[in-house]
């Protein structure tokens, strides 16, 4: 390799994890568990509370560090709650599911990828946030009237913020505001807080072939989420807007599951759609 490419090839990679050496070390164990209270106040509801508790281990950071960051990365600790009510109706031909719950974290360990005040040089490593909050409801409706036909819907809503994070890394566009800045109470990257789907599902006989019953079927689904950002400084170049995706598949196949023909469609109607973004791309250049 030329030396001014090797040169150029070292230089672009400096901006990002140069090579460095230092010394560290890492212990960690960790104590999970989970209780759970149920109650089968008819044939075909039952309601439950659970409580569970759990960890992840914490690690190293093998990467170039700025100055004040801990070269070990904390365990992160999860309570959670939830409570919720399970229930077939109409000769369990529907089906209904509700849940809420409350997750309580501490020493959130997430990816961070910031500029160095000053420079073009980017550092990425990992680093706890002291609290993050998660709470929110889920439903799942299943309706089936006949063997032959089945339809489903599910929505959710998550609020799911930082409970406590007074250090985060200040994003390009405010960087002079300060290095750093308080994102207490606002949502975490890549978490939408409303979604929902719906399908269905319907086949009809279609006669014989081989002395095996045929059928035609064909299936629908759309699922949508709300906007939300996919940067770890919020940064609002990292905007994702909100978009629903159609799929589809119609086809023929043998009762007994051994021949099926079909044709589908992913993004049934084309929709142009971003699934991540980031401030050091350009929005009109990055289409997922």
């Amino acid at each position: 390799m030329p030396e001014a490419v090797a040169t150029a090839a070292l230089t672009i990679r400096n901006q990002f994890n140069p090579v460095v050496s230092y010394s560290t070390a890492f212990s960690d164990n960790s104590l999970s568990g989970l209780a759970t209270l149920s109650w089968q106040f008819s044939d075909d509801a039952l309601a439950y509370a659970t409580y569970s508790r759990g960890n992840k281990s914490g690690g190293l950071n093998l990467t170039n560090l700025l100055a004040g960051i801990d070269p070990d990365v904390a365990p992160e600790k999860v309570d959670n709650y939830e409570i919720g009510v399970k229930s077939q109706w109409w000769d369990r031909r529907v089906t209904l599911n509700v849940a809420g719950y409350w997750t309580e974290i501490g020493d959130y360990q997430t990816a961070i990828t910031e500029q160095v005040p000053n420079t073009v040089n980017v550092r990425q490593y990992i680093a706890n946030i002291p609290g993050v909050r998660s709470r929110g409801v889920e439903g799942d409706l299943v309706v089936a009237p006949s063997s032959r036909a089945s339809f489903y819907a599910s929505v959710a809503y998550a609020d799911t913020t930082y409970s406590d994070y007074r250090s985060a890394p200040q994003a390009p566009e405010r960087l002079n505001q300060g290095a750093i800045q308080d994102l207490t109470g606002e949502q975490l990257p890549g978490v939408p807080k409303f979604t929902y789907t719906l399908g269905g599902d319907v086949s009809a006989p279609l006669g014989s072939l081989g002395g095996r019953d045929l059928s035609v079927y064909a299936h629908g689904d759309y699922s949508h989420r709300s906007s939300f950002n996919t940067s770890s400084s919020n940064s609002i170049y990292a905007d994702v807007p909100a978009y629903g995706i159609a799929n589809a598949r119609i086809g023929i196949r043998t009762e007994d599951g051994l021949f099926d023909l079909s044709l589908w469609a992913r993004n049934l109607f084309d929709k142009d759609y971003f699934q991540t973004l980031s401030p050091a791309w350009s929005p009109a250049s990055s289409p997922r």
